[in-house]
């Protein structure tokens, strides 16, 4: 697949040709099929926010990023003043982006499964790898956090990066390639409306 993107770290995750294209598909057929044994169509419906009409995903994220910005800016203000109360924060903090993390993890999966396009479909596959280590990272530190405060404030930094730059592709795949974006809106976009 020759890259489309015009932004950097978007090409780059276009060019990992290790996710091949047939493990895209079959992993979006599976995920289309397993949520329409769940719930069928309205569950996917529900999922993509056409009740809010706003793109769920987009409003379920700032949770997990809203809170693990908290876990960083508690850890680092704590680090400085050795407040426990800052570190209880920053615990609670983390806890509530998990939560959030894994109602944006459904959401975004839902969305994923429909795209067609190969370079957006590529972005999300390494948006959703991305969030998945961030995640990951996110839970070795809560638990790193009862016996080495430090290494768990240094593991959810690194999982901020990472959650970051998902994040970042994540905004590619809707300012450059539409995904999310409904035809009416793109549509109104187009005529200046």
């Amino acid at each position: 697949m020759n890259p489309v993107s015009k932004d950097p770290l978007a090409r780059l995750a276009e060019r990992q040709t290790w996710i091949t294209p047939e493990f895209e598909v079959a992993s979006q057929r599976t995920i289309g099929d397993a949520l329409e044994a769940i719930g069928g169509k309205p569950l996917r419906k529900a999922l993509h926010g056409t009740w809010l009409h706003e793109p769920l995903h987009a409003v379920i994220v700032t949770v997990p990023l809203g809170a693990w910005t908290g876990t960083v800016a508690f850890d680092a203000i704590a680090a400085i003043s050795g407040s426990d109360k800052l570190d209880t924060a920053a615990d609670a903090s983390l806890v509530l982006g998990l939560a959030g993390a894994v109602a944006a993890a459904v959401t975004g999966m839902n969305d994923w499964a429909e795209i067609k396009r190969p370079a957006p479909r590529r972005i999300g596959s390494v948006h959703a790898m991305l969030n998945i280590a961030a995640t990951g990272v996110f839970v070795a530190s809560l638990i790193a956090r009862r016996t080495s405060r430090p290494t768990g404030r240094a593991l959810a930094a690194i999982g901020y990066l990472l959650g970051s730059a998902s994040a970042h592709l994540g905004g590619n795949m809707v300012y450059e390639h539409g995904i999310g974006v409904s035809e009416s809106a793109k549509n109104d976009a187009l005529l200046g409306v």
